[in-house]
C-alpha cells in the first residue's frame, strides 16, 4: 500500500464518519456539527462572526 493510497482511505473514512454523524444528529434531531461549532464559538460578541448565525 503507498502512501499516498492511506491518504486517500483516511479521507475517506474521515468524510464517512462525518456522514455518519450528521445522519445520527438528522435522526436524533439535532445539528451535531452546529452545535459542536457553537461550542468551541467564544460567549464574547467579539469572537466568530454572527453573520454564520
Amino acid at each position: 500500500m503507498k502512501k499516498s493510497d492511506r491518504i486517500i482511505a483516511a479521507l475517506a473514512l474521515l468524510s464517512a464518519a462525518i456522514i455518519v454523524v450528521r445522519v445520527i444528529g438528522a435522526v436524533a434531531g439535532y445539528d451535531l456539527i452546529d452545535m459542536a461549532v457553537n461550542a468551541t464559538r467564544p460567549a464574547d460578541a467579539g469572537g466568530w462572526p454572527m453573520e454564520t448565525h
